[in-house]
């Protein structure tokens, strides 16, 4: 069960990963959404190691998205 339920966040993750507005010259949206992605599987991954359990998951996946996508935002943004 929880190797479905880590794939249902990866293909989750996969189908918000494209911005039809994203331009060559405009990728601040895509690496925010790819560190958020990475923070996502790495903080799922630490939740399994933590608290091996459903709620531990998802608290991790969703911690490790809001740290990485927010940090990302805030380098993007504050050049």
């Amino acid at each position: 069960m929880k190797i479905f339920t880590i794939l249902l966040m990866l293909v989750a993750l996969s189908a918000c990963s494209t911005n039809p507005y994203n331009t060559p010259t405009n990728h601040k949206g895509m690496a925010i959404t790819q560190s958020a992605a990475i923070g996502a599987v790495g903080g799922a991954a630490a939740g399994v190691i933590i608290g091996d359990n459903r709620k531990s998951t998802l608290i991790g996946a969703g911690l490790g998205a809001l740290i990485m996508g927010g940090s990302k935002a805030y380098q993007e943004y504050s050049e």
